[in-house]
């Protein structure tokens, strides 16, 4: 979060020398934008409702059911003859 502050080359205030200087607010709507920004870069059928964006819980059982039974083992098959 901190580096995008920095990248923007915009001082907040001269008084934020750290990130843990910055108010609550602000940092929550930093990480709150960089969230929907990321659900916005998934294709439309794998962005999770808006309804569910407050909600923790749902949003993980949500992410669970669409994305929970997706390959976790990547098989690589070639024959160790046909390698150089």
């Amino acid at each position: 979060m901190w580096h995008i502050v920095k990248e923007t080359k915009q001082p907040i205030s001269k008084e934020f020398k750290d990130v843990k200087d910055l108010p609550y607010t602000l940092s929550y709507v930093i990480r709150r934008r960089m969230m929907i920004d990321g659900f916005n870069e998934l294709p439309r059928d794998h962005k999770p409702p808006k309804s569910i964006y407050d909600k923790p819980s749902e949003l993980k059982e949500w992410f669970d059911r669409i994305h929970g039974d997706k390959q976790t083992e990547f098989k690589f098959n070639v024959k160790e003859e046909d390698v150089e």
